[in-house]
């Protein structure tokens, strides 16, 4: 049985775009959850309950009460209680104004934003623009906390009355989005904290919707903020977090009505979830990146452009996305954008810049491209020698793991030899990013614009050879002509430019395929429309559905009760 949840990776100072995929849950946890629908049902067959019930917080198997922001291990209910300036929609990139209202570019190295007035702290001080000052200036003061390396880009940080004002060391026009997902925090709180990643935060003063009320090792509770600056659209008073469990404890709470929204990977969702309560139980699995495969570009026979397209050519992503994905997801085109991204498409490109299975085509292009079977089928490499590599996927991804083992046979059929390996994600993690794998399935996408998905994929700055620790392009791509695209796209604050831009990385991820994309990943949720209706969906995306990172900051800024 697969058994996948999907949750955002541990980051400090903002909740971040980037979102990791983490293996099953833990087992053994006893979640002590409560059934959110206690109170009797109206004649809707609603419970009429002011509450929801969310299976997104994995303990370890148990919870430690902490809420600070800034540390690396903090409760998934942090997210509910903290703000960022903008929220940016994971699906489409649209950004809405959240403590800042507005952002004006006076230059490409100079961007100042309007701060939201009338908002306070939950603890009742007034929110100003000098507490989002301070948050980035702590940054500075605390470079652990910087994760994305702001600093290397600010000049200056400074508040100028309802203003912020960001100033710029160098030319830089897509720091945007890392400015604004910064969530912020008071300096009436944090001045005087000299360890602040260590500290431990059980009542967190905070802008946003939600305050904590109780906690257990087992089960904690926020209630509604009622000083939130926008209180009357948030309709749900109280929001349970239950241990999450494995994934199938966490697939009964859910098909039993017990738990209101979950993001677990159900096997066959229609029957295990939505048949068991068809009126109200809901699914939907958007795209929230692109799964690929990544090749070490240092290696042989991967340096080998003819040899990628070859490979290319050679994966059935169909059998993927209905096999490996049970049908839940689409094949992806090869420039790595995001269905919600399709305003960035280059339409020239050819296939609508797809790479369809052709076995036959593969199996000519690697003859043309000079490679040779034995009499075993074997294709043989430059020197001779039978092709075999490895794939790695981290232990437990049983969809991916899945996935891998579909590559392995189609590539079989042109005669290479896969291994499939599934080390622990720590393991997983290090041989990528010191270059010592062979090959490895990752995600990529996501972000307002695709300025920094392939920035980071592919710009030569991250660039380390094989034993370095690199932080992004782990597949080691070099090229000079894509870093002269992605380093007059950085300086760009025009949108007309920034299109053109993207369209020439597009070529590059087309044709040189620094990575093998296969499908859209999806994001997993499951929800119930029993006691609060108007939730995001495929006809009304407003926000990612996952009840993790900021997506849950608009979401219940949109729910509303069931009649």
């Amino acid at each position: 049985m697969k058994s996948k949840t999907i949750k955002v990776s541990g980051v400090l100072l903002s909740t971040g775009l980037s979102v990791v995929l983490l293996a099953g849950c833990s087992t053994g946890a006893s979640a002590n959850s409560t059934a959110s629908n206690s109170t009797g049902s109206n004649s809707n067959g609603s419970s009429g309950s002011s509450k929801l019930v969310i299976g997104v917080d994995n303990g370890s198997p148990t919870f430690t009460d902490n809420f600070n922001p800034l540390a690396p291990s903090k409760r998934q209910g942090t997210s509910y209680i903290y703000e960022p300036l903008f929220y940016i929609s994971s699906l489409s990139g649209k950004v809405t104004p959240w403590l800042a209202t507005s952002y004006t570019w006076k230059s490409n190295k100079q961007l100042v934003m309007k701060i939201r007035q009338g908002v306070k702290w939950n603890d009742g001080k007034p929110f100003t623009a000098k507490d989002v000052a301070f948050t980035f200036n702590y940054m500075k003061q605390h470079p652990a906390l910087d994760w994305q390396g702001l600093w290397k880009k600010l000049s200056s940080v400074t508040a100028n009355g309802s203003q912020v004002v960001f100033k710029l060391k160098k030319p830089d026009g897509q720091i945007f989005d890392q400015l604004a997902s910064t969530i912020i925090i008071p300096q009436h709180i944090w001045a005087s904290v000299q360890n602040p990643a260590k500290r431990v935060v059980k009542h967190p003063v905070a802008t946003g919707p939600y305050m904590v009320s109780k906690f257990t090792p087992y089960q904690y509770t926020l209630k509604k903020n009622p000083s939130y600056w926008q209180a009357n659209k948030v309709q749900v008073k109280t929001l349970e977090f239950p241990v999450l469990g494995s994934s199938q404890t966490a697939s009964l709470k859910l098909s039993s009505g017990k738990w209101d929204w979950g993001t677990v990977f159900m096997p066959n969702v229609k029957k295990t979830f939505v048949n068991r309560d068809p009126k109200f139980n809901h699914y939907w699995f958007p795209s929230g990146g692109v799964i690929s495969l990544s090749l070490n570009l240092t290696k042989k026979p991967f340096d080998n452009l003819a040899f990628r397209k070859a490979i290319a050519y050679a994966i059935n992503r169909k059998k993927i996305a209905s096999q490996a994905e049970d049908g839940y997801v689409k094949t992806a085109n090869q420039t790595g954008l995001l269905p919600g991204q399709k305003k960035w498409l280059d339409s020239s490109l050819p296939n609508n810049a797809s790479y369809t299975y052709n076995l036959q085509k593969a199996k000519t292009m690697l003859s043309n491209a000079g490679y040779k079977e034995n009499s075993k089928g074997q294709l043989l490499n430059k020197s001779g020698q039978p092709i075999s590599f490895k794939i790695e996927v981290p232990n437990g991804w049983s969809d991916w793991i899945e996935t891998a083992q579909i590559i392995r046979s189609d590539l079989k059929k042109v005669g290479i030899t896969v291994q499939v390996s599934t080390p622990q994600y720590g393991a997983y993690n290090s041989s990528m990013s010191t270059g010592q794998y062979d090959g490895a399935l990752v995600g990529i996408g996501g972000g307002s614009n695709p300025f920094n998905m392939y920035n980071q994929l592919l710009s030569s700055k991250f660039y380390k050879p094989p034993g370095k620790t690199a932080s992004a392009n782990t597949e080691r791509f070099k090229s000079q002509a894509a870093n002269q695209i992605l380093n007059k796209w950085l300086v760009s604050i025009k949108p007309q430019t920034d299109m053109k831009y993207a369209h020439q990385m597009e070529s590059v991820m087309y044709n040189q395929l620094p990575v093998i994309t296969l499908f859209y990943g999806a994001t997993w949720s499951e929800y119930s429309t029993k006691n609060f209706i108007n939730w995001p969906s495929a006809k009304n995306p407003y926000a990612s559905p996952a009840p993790y990172g900021q997506s849950p900051l608009m979401i219940l800024t949109h729910l509303k009760p069931r009649a």
